[in-house]
């Protein structure tokens, strides 16, 4: 018998094994984040694993930089304060994209779910909820009418903002300036996938889960700022 031969089928057995282990359980934590915009299936899974190798920094809001100022830009955010606190722990997998910790509390999440509904209802006509283009099992804040949109709001269908029932947190987009205020006083960060993703704009900006009825508060100026970047409302004066 050669010593080597069986030394090496049994390194490369104990390998497939360990690697078979290792993506059961990745898959296991995946399919423990709940529904996003890909199937909950193995397939998903392995269409998951393989955009995990596209991923580009989140947290730098340099990216956002060259498009101040340009046809589409503005402001719609006024000034908000600082995150207090480290930021949450987000979950390696791009889709869906969650928070792991500081999954907010129940009276920040049920008062951000309501000024979601209060923005909806304000202008029946220009914003209100339809189903997600990227969620698909949830309705977001989309523009009604496209006619004025700026493109990027355009290449989602019309989609704004939506929240995530699992742990509260959001994903909105901004024009890039607001895109850059977000980041830059840690109240979320940019979908790793923004601007290479199909369909998905790069100042698309997951937004953290809100851990009190102030936090939350926060969470509805970033609403509104978002909802009037995608109608095309009118800016902020300087």
């Amino acid at each position: 018998m050669d010593v080597r031969k069986v030394t090496r089928r049994t390194l490369l057995a104990g390998a497939a094994f360990g690697i078979g282990l290792a993506g059961g359980c990745d898959y296991e934590q995946w399919r423990g984040l709940g529904a996003g915009g890909i199937p909950n299936t193995p397939a998903g899974w392995l269409q998951v694993s393989w955009l995990r190798t596209q991923k580009r920094e989140a947290r730098d809001p340099g990216v956002f930089r060259p498009l101040v100022g340009r046809p589409g830009d503005g402001r719609w955010l006024g000034p908000i304060p600082h995150r207090q606190g480290p930021r949450p722990s987000v979950a390696p997998h791009p889709v869906p994209h969650r928070q792991t910790d500081q999954p907010g509390s129940l009276r920040g999440r049920v008062a951000a779910l309501d000024h979601f509904d209060a923005r909806a209802a304000r202008e029946p006509a220009v914003i209100g909820y339809r189903r997600s283009f990227f969620e698909k099992h949830s309705d977001a804040i989309t523009v009604v009418d496209l006619a004025r949109a700026p493109e990027v709001i355009r290449v989602t269908h019309g989609e704004a903002a939506h929240i995530h029932p699992t742990d509260g947190s959001m994903h909105m987009i901004f024009s890039p300036t607001d895109a850059i205020t977000v980041l830059e006083t840690g109240w979320g960060e940019r979908h790793p996938l923004a601007g290479d993703y199909p369909n998905m704009p790069l100042p698309y900006v997951f937004v953290y889960s809100p851990r009190t009825v102030e936090e939350a508060d926060v969470v509805r100026r970033l609403l509104d700022a978002s909802a009037g970047y995608a109608s095309s409302a009118p800016q902020l004066s300087a």
